[in-house]
Formats: C-alpha cells, structure tokens, sequence
C-alpha cells in the first residue's frame, strides 16, 4: 500500500494556477480594497438583523421583503433565550384573534392565523432543540488486545 499526501505542493500549485487564471476573467475591481465606508456598511447590515426574538437569516444587501413581520418569516433564527417572549406573542394573538373575530375583522382573521401558525411551528422547533441534549457523551475509547500491533504480525 502506498501513501498519498492529500495537499502536495503539485495540488497546490494547480489549484493557486487555477486561482490565478480564474481571477483574470473576473473584473478587476472585484479584487480591490473595501472603503472604511464600504465595510461600516457591511458590519451595520448584520447589526440591522438582530431583533427582537433572534436574528434575521436573510442575505447580505437584501432588504426585508416580508415588512418586518419577524414572527411569520421563514428566515427568523429564533435565540432560545427569546421563548417566553415568544410564548407572550402567541397569547397575544390568540387575544388579538379573538377580538377581530368579534369586530368581523376577517382581513385581520386570516393574518392573524398565519402569524399564530408560524408563532406556533417556531416553539415547536424551539422545544425540540431544547429538548436534545446539548453535548454527546462519547464515552472513554476502549483498546481491543490486537490494537497497535503492525500489519506484518497478521501476514504470518
């Protein structure tokens, strides 16, 4: 049996070659230096994703497409750390579900079950995360009797 180093200095330098010949079809201007005004605008952007219940998921430049409406978004990465508030959400829509019912507010209804729903699937998932163990225990490796013996000892 042979040995192969997995990143020789031949992979290197193909994959550093492949880099280079990548990097003249790209346009110049993609490999120049940021504006300290360039990155404050790029660190501010994921301060602009913590909200009230965790963070925002959505993409670098995106704006938010779904009006700030957190609770329903598929991209709220709720902090476990935010569960009773969220908890204190759902009640509220439940009281906010109640009096549009009676006012015959059904716009308001219909809104209202989505976000319930979403508030709804986003503790589930919380509970189940909080639910499996943070750690694994791995337990202590055991050594079998023929452990650390070469291949040549089994060739007899």
């Amino acid at each position: 049996m042979g040995y192969a180093a997995i990143y020789s200095e031949d992979v290197i330098s193909h994959h550093r070659a492949f880099i280079a010949r990548r990097r003249t079809e790209w346009p110049s201007e993609e490999y120049r230096e940021l504006t300290v005004t360039e990155w404050d605008e790029f660190l501010a952007h994921f301060e602009l994703r913590k909200v009230a219940l965790g963070t925002c998921g959505r993409d670098y430049a995106t704006p938010c497409q779904h009006e700030n409406a957190c609770v329903g978004c598929p991209l709220l990465l709720v902090d476990p750390a935010q569960m009773p508030r969220l908890q204190e959400i759902h009640a509220n829509l439940i009281d906010r579900l109640q009096e549009a019912k009676d006012q015959g507010w059904l716009g308001e209804v219909a809104a209202i079950e989505t976000t319930m729903a979403a508030a709804a699937q986003k503790l589930e998932e919380m509970r189940d995360r909080a639910a499996q163990p943070s750690t694994v225990h791995l337990g202590m490796p055991a050594f079998r009797r023929d452990a650390g013996r070469s291949s040549a000892e089994y060739m007899d």
